[in-house]
């Protein structure tokens, strides 16, 4: 359903739903702006598995002009164009394991950036397109050691506990970065100025969004009092957050203030409403629209 999110003329800190108009009608999440706000990168389902596909931003047809740039056997998730337009970053899941690939806009020059054991999800650029931020179980591997030790080097072990990390990798998969301990680190990506890293954080039973300097690491509760909070998303100057919070049973689309102040819903309407994503002029919001048995795109 699409959602008006132009400030009311009456209180310029309201954002009234005007009007609903569903556009999809498939399996289609997790849509990605392009930075000229003029495409769309989401997973379909509309040409057999989950797929990274790209549509115009101005569609309304169905998704008729909708585009499938990955193939194979394994499923896609986590689309996230780079700021600079030339890339996009995506997980793959292949051979049991989900890894970090990039690839140009038209799906060719695939690269994958990371391996070996472990979980590597929710891929984000950094602001200069430079590098990725992701979320990784990579430290909570032990890996083998010794005279079975593969010669090759590959990271091979068992699973510890599955903590989730956030990490940083450059885009010919060297100079991996570690940025957190304790685990529980999600959603993650980089201030339109690189300066802080917006999250969600998973701890002691409660699901919060908290923003951390990258500098200083010192961080910030946006949550407050709110244990059900997630996907977390910048607004394109930086100033707002949008996000998605759980409200009698279901997820709701909410924005607020980069502190954590002006907390206001957005949405409130039939089903999960969830990965919203701010479009580059800042007048829409992107998300996905899970109403079962149809998972769809709202704008």
């Amino acid at each position: 359903m699409p959602a008006d999110t132009t400030p009311h003329k009456d209180n310029p800190s309201e954002f009234p739903l005007k009007h609903v108009k569903s556009f999809t009608h498939v399996v289609d999440y997790e849509p990605f702006w392009s930075p000229d706000g003029h495409q769309i990168v989401l997973i379909s389902s509309r040409h057999g598995g989950l797929k990274v596909h790209v549509m115009d931003a101005d569609s309304i047809d169905g998704g008729k002009d909708m585009r499938q740039l990955t193939t194979g056997t394994g499923e896609d998730d986590s689309p996230a164009w780079s700021p600079d337009g030339r890339k996009i970053a995506y997980v793959s899941i292949r051979d049991g394991t989900s890894q970090v690939y990039t690839m140009n806009p038209d799906g060719t020059q695939e690269k994958q950036l990371t391996k070996g054991l472990g979980e590597n999800i929710h891929p984000m650029w950094s602001a200069d397109s430079n590098r990725v931020l992701f979320n990784t179980t990579h430290f909570s591997i032990t890996p083998q050691k010794g005279k079975n030790a593969p010669s090759d080097n590959r990271v091979i072990g068992e699973k510890i506990d599955e903590q989730m990390e956030l990490a940083t990798i450059r885009l010919d998969g060297t100079d991996l970065k570690r940025l957190t301990t304790g685990g529980g680190y999600t959603y993650a990506s980089f201030s339109p100025d690189n300066r802080f890293i917006l999250h969600r954080r998973i701890e002691a039973g409660a699901s919060r969004i908290f923003i951390r300097n990258v500098d200083t690491v010192d961080f910030q509760n946006l949550s407050g009092s709110s244990d059900l909070d997630g996907w977390p998303a910048w607004s394109s100057d930086g100033r707002r957050v949008v996000f998605s919070r759980r409200v009698n049973e279901s997820f709701q689309i909410f924005v607020m203030n980069r502190d954590g102040s002006g907390v206001q819903q957005i949405t409130d309407a039939t089903g999960e409403f969830t990965n919203p994503r701010w479009s580059p002029d800042g007048t829409r919001i992107l998300c996905s629209r899970r109403s079962p048995p149809n998972v769809t795109l709202a704008v």
